[in-house]
């Protein structure tokens, strides 16, 4: 039992890293988690009961100090990034770039070396997601290409900026890891990730304040009759499936000197694909009050090429996550959980 460890969460009011927060303290950690502002009330509310948890503000993840916060760590745990569309480009890109090589370097400071870093599957490919439709299988040996320069193009739009945020974040990450052989890294990869947020974390109202789930809350969030909304790339995971692949990354030993380092990067998603019109014909089935709030199907767009795959294999071999949530329970458990956030709105 790991009751010992205490565990740094960075980004611990967030969406993942909430469910991160009570993975943790369910597999017997300590845990310490960061966030900014009011957000700390967030999670005093909510793990305040907790005897193993304990809230360290800290409002500027790319320049602040960590040093009284990384006191007694023994590992940590790094979600804190910003959500597309929330600042500008530029101060996104600083953000996620330089935030990351900030814990880092505190972490090794502070005598700290292993560190779990939120990724994406995004950083698998070039900042355009229709690249996702070619036909192919991705997995972690699999890296996309972009430059700051690209990514400050005004003309780009803010996902396709946060997905090349995130690539540019992990690939300084692993370089930091390679240039410093003491730090014991890993980064967890999910696509698009969905289900219910942890109680008393969500905070705000309307679609701006869902993440990524968002995208499914489109599929109810208008009248019968209109188009289906602009298909992404249909990869997902369930929320609590990401946050177990954090907690297990913990635990996984360090890549054997003389090893690439990228041997502790995890691709973890769920099977199969949620598609706009599969997830408006589960709904009509299993949700029949929500017809009139539901998208047509007639005239949906074809796919604009062969979907292409996400091989999980690594953390299925590595991590021990051998199951995942399904496309249909994790629509059907994120739809319930938004249609009782949308009551309070």
């Amino acid at each position: 039992m790991p009751s010992s460890k205490l565990i740094l969460v960075t980004g611990a009011s967030g969406f993942i890293g909430a469910h991160v927060v009570v993975q943790l303290l369910a597999a017997g950690y300590r845990v310490r988690g960061t966030a900014r502002g009011a957000k700390t009330d967030l999670l005093k509310a909510a793990f305040g009961s907790y005897p193993n948890f304990e809230v360290a503000p800290l409002d500027d993840v790319a320049t602040g100090d960590f040093t009284a916060v990384l006191q007694g760590v023994d590992a940590i745990i790094h979600l804190a990034s910003p959500l597309a569309g929330r600042q500008s480009a530029e101060d996104g890109l600083n953000t996620a770039i330089q935030g990351t090589l900030n814990i880092l370097q505190q972490a090794l400071k502070a005598g700290v070396s292993k560190v779990v870093l939120t990724s994406s599957w995004a950083t698998t490919l070039d900042p355009n997601l229709m690249a996702a439709y070619g036909g192919v299988t991705f997995t972690e040996k699999d890296w996309g290409k972009t430059s700051k320069e690209e990514l400050l193009n005004p003309e780009l739009n803010p996902v396709s900026v946060y997905c090349g945020s995130k690539l540019l974040a992990e690939r300084a990450a692993w370089d930091f890891a390679r240039e410093h052989p003491e730090l014991d890294l890993a980064t967890i990869n999910p696509p698009f990730v969905y289900g219910p947020p942890v109680p008393g974390i969500s905070s705000g109202s309307g679609i701006m304040s869902l993440g990524t789930n968002a995208l499914i809350y489109q599929l109810v969030a208008g009248e019968s009759g209109r188009p289906l909304p602009l298909q992404l790339p249909p990869f997902y995971c369930h929320v609590q499936d990401v946050a177990r692949a954090h907690v297990l990354a913990l635990e996984v030993p360090k890549v054997p000197s003389g090893k690439d380092v990228e041997e502790r990067r995890f691709i973890v998603a769920g099977p199969g694909a949620l598609l706009n019109d599969e997830a408006v014909k589960i709904l009509q089935a299993e949700r029949p009050a929500l017809k009139d709030r539901l998208p047509t199907l007639e005239n949906a767009p074809a796919l604009p090429g062969p979907l292409s795959t996400i091989d999980t294999t690594r953390a299925k071999e590595v991590l021990g996550l051998k199951a995942y949530k399904g496309a249909k329970d994790t629509l059907l458990e994120t739809v319930d959980a938004l249609l009782e956030v949308e009551k309070t709105w």
